[in-house]
């Protein structure tokens, strides 16, 4: 059997098992937190979403969580709540650098929103100025492109 084909029973037993988990407990944040990647990985976006934002009830510092939350607002069609999200994450931990590195690519791809994405991977070179985009290309070499591209005046 092909490896997609047995993986998709798996996750589906273990949304399930996790599921009953939080209904279990629901103050076990862990739970929350590993549902909503069950639910990430199985592209089921809005129950993510709200799985996300109850382990974000029990602990709103995890700037990690923040920023799958973005993910998943992104991918629901949500863009500027995505922004939203990876903004709470870098104010949670001023050196996330995935936030601001998922910020810019929502700037620059949903909201056309060029000098936005500039700024956004502009912070994560303050941070770790070898940063590299998740394609491997360096994130200066992003930033610096983006900038020849720009027209005068051009946002």
């Amino acid at each position: 059997m092909p490896a997609a084909t047995r993986a998709e029973p798996d996750r589906s037993a273990m949304v399930t098992v996790l599921e009953e988990k939080t209904r279990a407990d629901p103050e076990n944040e862990t739970a929350w937190i590993e549902l909503g990647n069950a639910y990430f990985d199985s592209s089921r976006h809005e129950d993510a979403v709200s799985a996300y934002r109850r382990a974000l009830e029990l602990d709103p510092d995890n700037a990690n969580v923040w920023t799958d939350l973005g993910v998943m607002y992104r991918r629901s069609g949500k863009p500027h709540e995505a922004i939203k999200a990876f903004d709470r994450a870098a104010a949670v931990d001023p050196r996330h650098e995935v936030s601001r590195m998922n910020k810019g690519i929502v700037l620059l791809h949903d909201l056309q929103d060029v000098d936005g994405a500039i700024a956004a991977w502009e912070e994560v070179l303050e941070i770790n100025p070898i940063a590299m985009a998740p394609t491997g290309r360096s994130v200066d070499e992003m930033v610096q492109q983006l900038k020849k591209q720009k027209k005068p005046g051009e946002r």
